[in-house]
């Protein structure tokens, strides 16, 4: 019985093992408790303070999904919805706020996952599903149409991102691309680096998708592109920066 004369129960006056305390707690609480001891982010992540916000949020944590070099990333559940969870890490600069600022304002042209809530401790978004497109180039069996999909809708966030003066600043190397077959869908996550510029996403694009490197190489050798026809691409692209980059 508590002080004003109600009925309650703490599990640490409770004669319990170590076991059957851990399953008296909340799922998020126990997942916590696990990630403390985690070999990789144990010492990365306010614990006490990403508990509060789940708990604001209602918010059920579901697992661990990956850190940068500024937030580490959670995979949750909030009102039936998958939700990514970004907190900042412990130590490293915060961009919390800025991205989800710069999410909030792209969001409106339908680029990047859905923004829900964000403050300077934490961005509630849309959980982007799927594989990066890192990972898509090294698959055997890639459809020309599907692949020709992937970088047309690619090259149309890229150019409304440029319209409106928000650099990614890290199209290139493809893992911020993130592609999703099952409900036919791109979408462009870490905003955290973005600054508000003259932007070159677009042809940060066409690089990646037509130059030098690995995926482009991947891409020309799927589409047969001619060293004629790459030609005639690099000089679309010397001509955007000419007329709209100028």
């Amino acid at each position: 019985m508590d002080k004003n004369g109600d009925n309650c129960t703490n599990i640490n006056n409770l004669k319990l093992d170590k076991t059957q305390r851990v399953l008296l707690l909340e799922p998020s609480v126990r997942i916590i408790n696990e990630f403390k001891n985690h070999p990789i982010i144990h010492n990365l992540v306010d614990w006490e303070m990403l508990n509060k916000i789940l708990k604001e949020n209602n918010i059920k944590l579901i697992d661990f999904v990956g850190k940068g070099h500024r937030g580490v990333v959670f995979k949750g559940l909030m009102d039936d919805k998958l939700v990514a969870v970004k907190v900042p890490r412990v130590g490293a600069k915060n961009t919390i706020h800025h991205e989800g600022s710069i999410l909030k304002e792209i969001n409106k042209f339908g680029v990047a996952p859905i923004v829900y809530n964000f403050s300077e401790d934490f961005l509630i978004m849309e959980f982007a599903e799927g594989i990066t497109l890192k990972e898509y180039m090294n698959h055997n069996d890639i459809d020309k149409k599907e692949l020709l999909w992937i970088i047309e809708e690619t090259l149309r966030q890229c150019l409304r991102l440029d319209l409106h003066k928000i650099d990614h600043t890290e199209i290139q190397g493809g893992k911020h691309i993130i592609i999703n077959k099952n409900i036919k869908k791109i979408y462009i996550i870490d905003f955290d680096k973005a600054k508000k510029r003259r932007a070159h996403n677009f042809t940060s694009a066409m690089a990646l998708f037509f130059g030098k490197c690995y995926i482009a190489n991947r891409v020309k050798n799927i589409l047969n592109i001619s060293e004629d026809e790459e030609s005639h691409i690099m000089e679309l692209v010397k001509l955007y920066k000419k007329i709209v980059l100028k």
